[in-house]
């Protein structure tokens, strides 16, 4: 059956999107927009005119660039900002660099990303340490029952935790800055995990105060693949290193004197041989993200806020079913329960895209239950919504 699929908005011609396919899972892996690939091409070419030049003197300035850009978009000062290649590696990197002891225990919830999990359980193991779960509420009721949530499992063995920003499962805006806050008074530090956190919501790094705090550019900041960014606040800079050592690990005073820069900044922006263009291309992400909307990327986030608000209510009353958490923690993402007897998720996902050609998760969440997530992204439209709930409808009968 030939279906006609909706237009995406406006501001779709500035990517490179499939136009056979309804585009709703920009959380995923994001999307680059041309201007950005552009410019991200300009930064290779400029590598393969004169590498040793590039390595050597010019990669300071332009990281310094990026690095610039990117600070006020997640609230804090250039100098606690180095670039790591995802959200993932930012959280192993602290992990690694911290100092656990048997019996220890590593505070997460059950909608922390799998593979930061991954890690966390793995250091642990080293250390003798355990990893303790706060199970949120699902439905979300609000803040305070995910707050409420985390501080229950804290125990007098609570060294570190490990909090979402924005989950990616159920894309909940969690309370981190109160449960920084509140962790922080008990003297245990946090790890923020804002792989959706640049472009994607409002954030102020130097106000909540995490220990440590990493998030993905190449998602809601829209810049090339394999870019994110690594926050270590300044009293925990001395010492801290990337999990790769590179030519100037024992001689970082004499290095750092040629490159007039702190040894934080010198040992991650120099780490041997790399393709450094997606974190170049940050600058230039956060440019274009800034010019496409009067408001800038504030006012991008808040669009894609209510896009989303109105495109959640759009398959709520097309399925039938009731919001599973309040408008005010959601932020571009909205994760919807669907009703009971709804194919398993590999099936639906599958019908979903093969049928209707629409790209959009279909997985599990707490509970057992089935649910999808949406999106809302600039390149994304009423339509596109409206013609979900239409497929929805058809697939669960």
């Amino acid at each position: 059956m030939v279906r006609a699929i909706p237009d995406p908005s406006a501001f779709a011609r500035d990517f490179r999107l499939d136009p056979s396919v309804v585009y709703l899972n920009h959380g995923s892996f994001g999307a680059c927009p041309v201007p950005v690939q552009e410019a991200q091409r300009r930064h290779r070419d400029r590598v393969e005119a004169d590498a040793v030049r590039f390595y050597v003197d010019d990669l300071w300035p332009l990281m310094d660039r990026s690095r610039d850009a990117l600070a006020p978009v997640v609230g804090c000062d250039a100098r606690d900002l180095v670039f790591v290649h995802n959200a993932t590696t930012g959280v192993a990197t602290v992990l690694h660099n911290l100092e656990l002891r048997a019996g220890d225990e590593i505070l997460v919830t059950n909608n922390e990303y799998t593979a930061c999990m991954n890690n966390c359980r793995a250091v642990a193991a080293r250390a003798g340490a355990t990893v303790v779960a706060a199970d949120l509420p699902w439905p979300m009721p609000g803040p305070d029952a995910a707050f409420d949530a985390v501080m229950a499992r804290v125990t007098d063995r609570t060294r570190v935790a490990m909090i979402s920003l924005v989950t990616s499962a159920t894309g909940i805006r969690l309370p981190a800055e109160r449960i920084i806050a509140a962790l922080g008074e008990r003297g245990i530090e946090t790890i923020l995990d804002a792989a959706h956190g640049p472009g994607c919501v409002p954030m102020d790094l130097d106000a909540w105060s995490p220990a440590w705090a990493t998030g993905n550019c190449h998602k809601w900041l829209c810049s090339p693949k394999g870019a994110a960014f690594l926050f270590v606040r300044r009293d925990r800079q001395d010492g801290f290193r990337p999990l790769v050592l590179s030519n100037d690990a024992e001689r970082l005073d004499a290095a750092t004197a040629r490159t007039r820069r702190p040894h934080f900044h010198h040992e991650f922006d120099y780490a041997g041989t790399d393709d450094m263009s997606p974190y170049l291309t940050v600058a230039d992400a956060a440019a274009y993200l800034s010019g496409v909307m009067d408001g800038g990327i504030e006012a991008v986030m808040a669009a894609n806020h209510a896009l989303c608000v109105q495109g959640r209510d759009i398959v709520c009353d097309a399925l039938g079913v009731q919001p599973p958490a309040p408008e005010s923690m959601l932020g571009p993402m909205a994760t919807l329960t669907l009703p009971a007897g709804a194919p398993d998720a590999e099936t639906l996902k599958a019908r979903l895209y093969d049928e209707w050609r629409i790209q959009i998760p279909v997985w599990g969440t707490p509970g057992g239950t089935t649910s999808i997530r949406l999106s809302a992204q600039i390149y994304n439209s009423v339509a596109q919504y409206e013609y979900l709930g239409e497929a929805l409808r058809a697939e669960l009968g």
